[in-house]
């Protein structure tokens, strides 16, 4: 028999489909040469941050309309634990790759750039957070 998805879990696959889809095309979009500095890089920022949104609160309602009764119990401890074990794991993700931005900076890189890997550790760090839920959801934990 299969086993449904909590809210929660379905909440972290929300969170990994919408950053992979807005933020990759975001940054697809630098690497691939689409966009250049000024302007044209912050009204795509803008747009793909509105994206991220939208699709969160539209697509996490979806899922809140799905489970009911999910979205109205507390956490329990095993909740309680896999969102503090995730969060731990993001925040060591997010300090080593704020910390690595020494890198990009003592090559010479402009302003601009580094707000963008800056962003982009964010970006992962969340990733990380929801993954590892996905991970502990799966496995039980």
């Amino acid at each position: 028999m299969a086993e449904t998805m909590s809210l929660r879990e379905k909440s972290a696959w929300v969170s990994v489909v919408t950053v992979v889809v807005c933020f990759g095309a975001y940054f697809g979009a630098i690497a691939a040469g689409l966009v250049h500095r000024g302007g044209e890089t912050f009204r795509l920022l803008v747009l793909c941050a509105g994206a991220f949104l939208a699709l969160q609160i539209g697509l996490n309602a979806a899922a809140a309309l799905t489970t009911p009764k999910d979205g109205r119990t507390p956490r329990d401890e095993r909740e309680q634990l896999i969102q503090a074990r995730s969060l731990s794991l993001g925040y060591y993700v997010l300090a080593s790759l704020v910390v690595a931005l020494g890198v990009p900076f003592h090559l010479g890189h402009p302003a601009p750039d580094l707000l963008n890997f800056a962003l982009l550790d964010v970006v992962v760090a969340g990733l990380v957070v929801a993954v590892a839920q996905i991970v502990m959801f799966r496995r039980g934990i």
